[in-house]
């Protein structure tokens, strides 16, 4: 496992995870599934009972086009936000993944969740705050209301708690707190 930057900006407090085996890192892979056709199609498919519990009965081809919609402008988004020499916007982009941790100060090791401007926005990038970086370990479409309901979000809480440990290797002192966007 290995850090990477992200985009090709100097100075750049945004980084992303790249997993043993893997030919991306983390966020690469979430933009090349997440503007493609296919997976998309594929995975609501498989989840169409959950995406209509949660948003209403759907045509296929719509939702496609709206999820490809929704993840161009989240990683235009990140991307304004990581080309700013301050963290304001990019902090205020990864908010903490518990929200019972909203409204309280961050700290080192934080797990953070981003998401989408909209409101319905379904799309969820995964980090951990470390120092003054944000680094991202993965993401998923999360259309239920819990990680823990289904697997390809409950695979994400691992990865997030793999890469605490990898960075508790170099500073075991420090708090941990896990971001998404």
């Amino acid at each position: 496992m290995e850090i990477v930057r992200t985009f090709d900006i100097p100075k750049n407090n945004l980084l992303s995870i790249k997993y043993d085996g893997d030919e991306e890192d983390a966020l690469s892979l979430l933009y090349d599934q997440w503007t493609s056709n296919e997976y998309l199609r594929d995975f609501f498919k498989r989840f169409q009972r959950d995406y209509q519990i949660k948003y209403g009965k759907c045509i296929l081809k719509r939702v496609v086009r709206e999820a490809k919609d929704y993840a161009n402008e989240l990683f235009d988004v990140l991307y304004d936000a990581a080309s700013q020499e301050e963290n304001a916007t990019l902090e205020k982009l990864f908010q903490p993944l518990d929200n019972r941790e909203k409204g309280q100060k961050s700290y080192e090791k934080q797990s953070l969740k981003g998401k989408g401007e909209e409101r319905k926005s379904y799309l969820r990038i995964y980090a951990i705050r470390y120092r003054s970086m944000i680094i991202v370990t993965g993401g998923a479409i999360k259309l239920t209301d819990r990680m823990e309901y289904r697997k390809h979000t409950n695979d994400e809480l691992k990865k997030l708690k793999l890469v605490k440990g990898f960075l508790e290797k170099d500073n075991p002192e420090l708090n941990f707190g896990y971001l998404d966007i």
